[in-house]
């Protein structure tokens, strides 16, 4: 293995990686999405609830079945770009996390960090035990990367404060 590449620690190669998993996964999700632009959503929808042999009366079908005709092209683009946009943060992340990066353990940091309060309201205003999974999961993440980039920080400052401690030593002598 190449010595100049600096190896991440475990924890962060394993967050990298769902992090490029879900990266992956949003980036086909964009393709779908982006394929649905210029296509006829409800009856595509009717046709899945046909093969899925639901009955189109079912009155949450046709609840969907009535949202989807609301949805016009420009909305599914966007959410085509949001989706794009996501995958592409959290591709960028995961490969940084996974080759040692710094900065994307401080983008981690930010990103994790910037949802956490966002979480903490939602599961006050409704509890569901997948809002609460999501909350730990993600405030796991926070503090593990934290602490990395915190050890990390202290590190590099005594590695200075040597370095200038030798350098004073030698100016002495």
């Amino acid at each position: 293995m190449n010595s100049s590449i600096k190896q991440a620690p475990l924890g962060i190669r394993v967050i990298a990686g769902a992090k490029i998993i879900k990266g992956v996964v949003f980036a086909f999700v964009t393709l779908g999405v982006f394929d649905l632009v210029h296509r006829d959503v409800t009856a595509l929808a009717l046709h899945f609830v046909q093969v899925l042999r639901i009955s189109p009366e079912n009155r949450y079908i046709e609840l969907l079945l009535v949202k989807l005709g609301l949805i016009d092209p420009p909305a599914i683009r966007r959410l085509g770009e949001l989706s794009g946009l996501y995958a592409t943060v959290e591709l960028i992340e995961g490969l940084g996390l996974w080759f040692g990066a710094g900065w994307a353990e401080y983008v981690v940091v930010i990103s994790t960090g910037i949802f956490i309060p966002e979480e903490c309201l939602s599961l006050l205003r409704q509890f569901t035990w997948f809002r609460l999974a999501v909350l730990i999961i993600n405030s796991a993440i926070l503090v593990y990367v934290a602490n990395v980039v915190w050890k990390r920080h202290l590190f590099r400052k005594a590695a200075l404060a040597a370095e200038r401690s030798e350098d004073g030593d030698q100016a002495a002598l």
